[in-house]
């Protein structure tokens, strides 16, 4: 696709992304440091695995996934910075105010808040991304932003393992006229906060040009019609591409959030080994599964395969099938960790290409809306579905705690497979739908 205006100086682009990781860096830590908690938090509202599963998912997932939407349509259109900087405020004051929560509905309502205001992120970013660097460079690009996850998630179970180790047989800690709190209460507080000094952050680069428009000039929205026609007209690429991004998410997050648990019930860890153990697993090998994915995909490019991207998708679903499955089965602890080290490892080669893959396909002017698509599927087949059907087969098909191990084997075991499925057969139309973006010609681009 020809373009009409060229692409920031590097240092520039990287700049951005550099500010954009640290955004979602912060954006994982706060979802994801109910996972090391459950133990607490379970125990002190009395709650089963299945409400905490709706915590852990649906609460946040709800108004993520609606809510992204229309702040993706405004993505397209409007100040990205502004719509960034904004979400970043709002999710790290309702993850502080999760630290607040005195029972399940007050919980329940602040990770919908948090929800709310990461559901901001994604779009915006991956629109900044797209317009910062060219399509060969996007792949790493992307990349380097979703290095948030696995760093974010990492420290996250890390942070609050520190919190509980540094509590642990300690009731509750007052705070003077904030009154008590529990442990669990100061982890969400002290995780929340800081997040705010990386709105401000936002706004010490310019917005890039928007590059690669097609249907409408900058500030104009494009009709909902014409997205429509064009997600229609390919609907084997999008329909394969989506659905295959919802089940990597609903197995990806679904084994995430319960593995520390299972560590725990299965070989005796406590909250704070099981969050160190995990936690060195997602960011050490989640980061280099992310670097590779961008790496392979861009020497996938440079041989002329336009379905770089997709094919690391398949490939990575692929591999990782087997010790996803084995893994929750394994004799010792080591073992378990081992496999699932591998499982990590190739689940992130797939995270920064899949935001590439989607992009490519796409003109700039629906790029966010189209992304928020993907993530109202990840959040409500993902995050949602998948916390909740492995709590399920715990409750109500096996029935006790400790089948913990068994349910996220079986979940595996069946979606793991899908995932492939789905690729392979969509991969030849995702291809025809990359050749064709090569020939699009673009309107001049501008500046909002």
């Amino acid at each position: 696709m020809s373009s009409g205006q060229p692409y920031p100086p590097s240092s520039t682009a990287w700049y951005v992304v550099g500010i954009l990781l640290l955004a979602n860096t912060f954006s994982a830590i706060d979802r994801q440091i109910l996972t090391l908690l459950v133990g607490p938090v379970r125990a002190d509202l009395g709650l089963s695995d299945f409400e905490i599963s709706l915590l852990q998912g649906l609460a946040f997932s709800l108004l993520f996934a609606f809510v992204g939407i229309p702040i993706a349509r405004l993505s397209d259109v409007r100040n990205r910075r502004v719509i960034i900087a904004c979400g970043i405020s709002f999710w790290c004051l309702m993850t502080a105010a999760c630290g607040l929560s005195k029972n399940f509905f007050q919980l329940f309502l602040a990770r919908m808040g948090v929800g709310v205001g990461e559901a901001s992120l994604s779009p915006a970013a991956a629109s900044l991304i797209s317009d910062s660097f060219s399509p060969e460079k996007r792949a790493m690009a992307f990349s380097v932003y979703h290095l948030g996850y696995p760093i974010g998630g990492g420290l996250a179970l890390i942070i609050g393992g520190l919190v509980l180790q540094m509590l642990d047989g300690i009731d509750h800690v007052n705070l003077g006229i904030l009154g008590d709190f529990r442990s669990w209460q100061l982890a969400f507080i002290i995780v929340g906060l800081p997040g705010l000094l990386i709105a401000g952050l936002m706004f010490t680069f310019r917005e890039p040009p928007r590059q690669q428009r097609i249907h409408s000039a900058a500030n104009q929205s494009v009709p909902l019609r014409v997205i429509w026609m064009h997600v229609r007209e390919r609907w084997q690429a999008y329909g394969a591409h989506l659905s295959a991004v919802a089940f990597l998410g609903m197995l990806a997050m679904g084994t995430a959030i319960w593995y520390p648990t299972f560590l725990m019930r299965t070989y005796g860890f406590s909250a704070s080994n099981a969050g160190y153990s995990y936690g060195l697993v997602m960011g050490i090998c989640g980061v280099a599964g992310i670097l590779s994915g961008g790496w392979l995909s861009g020497r996938f490019a440079r041989k002329g395969h336009v379905d770089a991207n997709m094919r690391v998708m398949l490939i990575a679903a692929a591999l990782k099938t087997i010790p996803l499955i084995i893994g929750p089965l394994m004799p010792t602890a080591f073992l378990a960790l081992l496999c699932m080290s591998i499982a990590t490892y190739l689940g992130q080669v797939s995270v920064g290409v899949t935001t590439a893959a989607l992009i490519e396909i796409t003109p700039n002017e629906m790029r966010a809306q189209l992304l928020s698509i993907m993530l109202f599927m990840v959040n409500i087949l993902g995050l949602a579905l998948g916390a909740s059907v492995i709590a399920a087969l715990t409750d109500f098909v096996f029935g006790y705690d400790d089948a913990l191990r068994y349910s996220i084997s079986l979940a595996s075991a069946i979606i793991a497979p899908t995932i492939v499925i789905i690729l392979w057969r969509g991969l030849r139309h995702y291809r025809s739908c990359a050749e064709e973006a090569r020939t699009w010609t673009a309107i001049p681009a501008a500046v909002n």
